[in-house]
């Protein structure tokens, strides 16, 4: 019977954490894709409204990092998503209230989009001439 009790238990957790990862890679990867600019703007923001502490924040910055919500992404509207609120990375943003805290993302620079001059020029290999 204990043995039972664990096993609904262990399923309960990987039940309700699958979700909230994929949550968190569609906001980190899509919607609430942020630079390393913007980064350190969200995470002011997040502490100035209280979602996030001074010392979350310096780790947050320190680790090239941002916070993310559940109901909230930077890209608002933007389907398909479940944002509801648009977040800032502006420090002087006003509050905003009812965002869910989901977790953070590493900021990465801006890509260019696929099929562009630039994002082939990017992945072009540059040899040398043939006769050195």
């Amino acid at each position: 019977m204990k043995e039972l009790l664990w096993g609904v238990v262990w399923l309960g957790v990987v039940g309700f954490a699958s979700p909230a990862e994929a949550q968190l890679s569609g906001r980190c990867g899509g919607d609430d894709n942020l630079t390393p600019q913007q980064a350190p703007g969200r995470n002011a923001w997040a502490r100035k409204c209280n979602y996030i502490s001074e010392a979350k924040e310096a780790i947050l910055n320190a680790d090239n990092e941002y916070q993310v919500f559940a109901n909230g992404c930077f890209q608002f509207p933007c389907s398909p998503n479940s944002c509801q609120f648009f977040v800032p990375v502006s420090p002087s943003a006003p509050c905003i209230t009812g965002l869910v805290m989901l977790g953070s993302c590493v900021a990465h620079a801006a890509a260019h989009p696929k099929g562009s001059l630039l994002a082939y020029l990017e992945g072009a290999r540059v040899d040398g001439p043939e006769w050195l």
